[in-house]
């Protein structure tokens, strides 16, 4: 009991400190309200809020090249530099006394998305309620003006870029198909085929040739062999023993020289004359080192005609090597050439349809649902709330100094 007593006696005493120090609350409650008051109505500049509205429309048609632009992306874009440097010379704001720069222009801005919308609220807030209207209308109508197609620009630049693409594909086919189709022209492949061809044949028949004189040689060896020996058997003059009867010439010189009765029956003469056999052996001998030297000379030509064939099949056959080896190569470049061309046309044609069809369908993807009204209210300064937190602070102080005061009073 006695407890409960000296509590209500504690309590009794703070109420009379209140009540005796109550002018000095008051005071300071009223101070703390005319204060607040003062700044509220008079101090503080009130700050107007306008907003837009902004709908973001979805492309009929859909591509798997270009991806839908989100919200978030056009969000990002609304704070774009050039848009703000316009916005601030359409409407002179960068004149005295304003001077508002693009940095100023984005702390005013706040940008809003409602969840499970395709909506864009942008809010603008300024301290003048008709420039409020104007920089956020402005704002909001420059913004949709550039990016209204801005997908389908980027679709559009796709398109050009893909059929660019299957351009130089096509091109760069169509250059070696008709490079390679010039050299096999110019080339002469087959016509130097033919020429080592024929010149094979040249060689097989001139080494057949060589064969055939090398055994004409052998033969006209032995043969002049066969001769010579014959020759060296025989004389070149016959010594004959000729009986006088029977040569006329004789018997007329005997007959004038001699009597009738001389007997001329025993007398004979030694006559000489060419050995005809000889003569025909010397003759064949001859034909025959002709016959050798004409086939000497002839064996040195064909000799020299082999390696004048031989150097030119080794040519040939070098520049066929040379060209089969560029051909190859092109052949090999138009076959990569030819398969990139293919893919290209089966990838970027099927691109290209597919991003052609959704271009076909233009339209601007971004539309004012509401431009902004001028405010006729401040959304701050809250002038009731700011008055009603310093009457409470102002009591709270007002309490606590009372309190302070009879403390202090105590004390002495």
């Amino acid at each position: 009991m006695v407890e409960m007593q000296e509590e209500e006696i504690d309590l009794r005493e703070y109420i009379n400190i209140l009540i005796k120090r109550k002018g000095v609350i008051i005071l300071i409650f009223l101070i703390a309200v005319i204060t607040a008051v003062i700044v509220s109505y008079f101090i503080m500049e009130p700050v107007y809020q306008a907003n837009t509205v902004i709908t973001v429309l979805k492309p009929k048609i859909e591509n798997s090249i270009i991806s839908e632009l989100s919200l978030g992306d056009y969000r990002n874009l609304i704070k774009d530099i050039e848009i703000e440097e316009e916005l601030i010379q359409k409407l002179n704001l960068n004149k005295p006394p304003l001077e508002i720069t693009p940095n100023d222009l984005e702390r005013m801005l706040t940008i809003e998305s409602p969840e499970g919308t395709n909506l864009i609220k942008m809010n603008i807030q300024t301290s003048n309620p008709k420039l409020c209207k104007d920089i956020i209308d402005t704002w909001t109508t420059l913004f949709v003006e550039k990016n209204k197609t801005l997908y389908f620009d980027e679709v559009k630049k796709a398109k050009t870029d893909i059929e660019n693409k299957l351009k130089l594909a096509e091109q760069d086919f169509f250059e070696i198909e008709e490079k390679t189709a010039k050299f096999n022209n110019t080339s002469n492949t087959e016509l130097i085929e033919s020429e080592i061809v024929s010149k094979i044949a040249e060689i097989i028949k001139s080494k057949s040739r060589l064969i055939d004189i090398g055994i004409a040689l052998e033969k006209e060896k032995v043969k002049k062999e066969e001769i010579t020996k014959a020759v060296g058997e025989q004389e070149k003059v016959l010594k004959l023993n000729k009986s006088i009867i029977g040569d006329e010439f004789f018997i007329r010189l005997i007959s004038k020289i001699t009597d009738d009765n001389f007997d001329i029956a025993n007398l004979t003469y030694i006559s000489e004359q060419t050995n005809p056999i000889y003569y025909s052996l010397a003759q064949q001998l001859i034909s025959s080192n002709i016959t050798t030297a004409t086939l000497q000379i002839e064996k040195i030509q064909i000799e020299k005609n082999l390696d004048f064939f031989s150097l030119e099949l080794k040519s040939v056959k070098e520049k066929l090597t040379e060209n089969k080896l560029i051909l190859s190569r092109m052949y090999r470049n138009y076959s990569i050439k030819e398969k990139a061309y293919n893919n290209y046309y089966k990838n970027y044609y099927k691109q290209a349809e597919e991003i052609g069809l959704c271009a076909a369908t233009e339209e601007n993807l971004l539309k004012i649902t509401s431009l902004a009204y001028e405010p006729k209210y401040p959304i701050k300064p809250n002038k009731k709330l700011i008055i009603l937190y310093a009457g409470v602070l102002g009591l709270f102080i007002g309490i606590f100094v009372a309190y302070f005061m009879e403390f202090w009073q105590k004390g002495k």
